[in-house]
């Protein structure tokens, strides 16, 4: 699927900066909350900065937002859950690690292959459930272990999170096949953005911050989540799903990373092993799934 101008590789490198890109985001929002950015001020920020992003790359394509496309209102559908995942995942990266919380929050790609086998477009095979129990022993393994104790309400948004981009990943096929994958992508962004700034308005919680540190945190968030989640659409039709797929499973060994470079936020021997349980079986099941 790659153009014979540049070679095969250079695309799935530009993947793998992306993962690291949006683990530096999720490592920056951690920064921003502990020095006192609101959970609906990062939300709400790091949203519009991806509209604006997409906005952006859509009018360099000369691809038009208005009149509103028949299937914008699916596109609408998609961003309650992505802005679902936003606020689940941004919680769990508040209240505990947050390698643990990007660890636990990917799950989705299983969750993401029950989801197939439920709607009839994948099988659950036995390779599946190895798999997933691999992933599971891992996960038990990172989370059961360690000087930092999880939070347990922590845990359970970052699997809130996951099965919200799980199922905005398996919907996403059958509530707006036709539209193209930056538009979709936009209005999926823009319904977030809408419902965040409404929230900040209602709720009066979006505070400008009040320290140099805090702007950083906040800044390094929205431009990095908005770079990371434009740049995957633009891959996107180079690669194909499957491959992208693969790759971002760098993030949570990058967030681990870099949370010990910026945040000294390091894993016993036992967690790190874990966490390469978790990411060698995504990575298994996938690449396997292409030869099949």
């Amino acid at each position: 699927m790659t153009s014979g101008r540049y070679p095969g590789w250079l695309p799935a490198l530009g993947v793998a900066g992306i993962a690291v890109v949006l683990a530096t985001g999720h490592v920056c929002a951690r920064f921003a909350f502990a020095n006192g950015v609101t959970i609906v001020t990062a939300a709400t920020t790091r949203s519009i900065a991806a509209s604006l992003l997409l906005l952006a790359v859509l009018r360099a394509r000369n691809i038009a937002v208005l009149p509103l496309p028949r299937e914008a209102r699916a596109a609408a559908v998609l961003g309650l859950l992505i802005a679902a995942q936003t606020v689940l995942v941004q919680i769990a990266v508040k209240l505990m690690p947050v390698t643990l919380a990007i660890l636990t929050m990917y799950t989705f790609p299983f969750l993401t292959s029950i989801g197939m086998s439920l709607t009839g477009r994948e099988r659950l095979t036995p390779r599946l459930v190895a798999s997933l129990a691999c992933a599971f022993a891992g996960l038990a393994l990172v989370l059961g272990i360690g000087s930092q104790t999880p939070s347990a309400l922590g845990i359970a948004a970052a699997l809130g999170a996951a099965l919200a981009f799980s199922t905005a990943l398996v919907l996403t096929p059958t509530l707006a096949p036709d539209l193209p994958a930056p538009l979709r992508a936009f209005f999926m962004v823009a319904t977030a953005a809408t419902l965040f700034v409404t929230a900040s308005l209602v709720t009066g919680d979006y505070r400008l911050p009040e320290n140099d540190a805090a702007w950083l945190g906040l800044a390094g968030l929205s431009a990095l989540y908005a770079v990371g989640f434009a740049g995957l659409f633009l891959l996107l039709p180079l690669l194909g799903p499957i491959p992208i797929a693969v790759t971002l499973n760098l993030e949570p060994l990058a967030v681990a990373l870099i949370s010990w470079i910026a945040l000294g936020e390091a894993l016993t021997p036992a967690q790190m092993l874990g966490g390469l349980v978790v990411v060698a079986a995504v990575i298994y099941y996938q690449a396997c799934g292409q030869r099949r």
